[in-house]
């Protein structure tokens, strides 16, 4: 089974999912729950039936003001 950082970095680098118990990329999203300062995203495995949990973190805010807002919510970049 992988440790929590080699799997962090195999999905990074990836961009996949895939069971830490038996790297199937048969996975599976489950719940999600936003905290102030941490998200936790549960997975299952469909193929083994592992289930695991992943800690996320934001790393930036942007600022935001709704003059600049289009009807999407995106922002554009800034000089355009």
């Amino acid at each position: 089974m992988l440790s929590s950082d080699e799997w962090r970095k195999r999905t990074f680098e990836a961009g996949v999912v895939r069971c830490p118990a038996c790297d199937s990329p048969n996975v599976t999203m489950g719940a999600c729950a936003v905290g102030a300062y941490t998200i936790y995203q549960e997975y299952v495995c469909e193929a083994c039936g592992y289930e695991f949990q992943d800690m996320f973190g934001p790393i930036g805010c942007l600022p935001v003001s709704n003059a600049n807002n289009d009807a999407r919510g995106i922002v554009p970049p800034a000089g355009d």
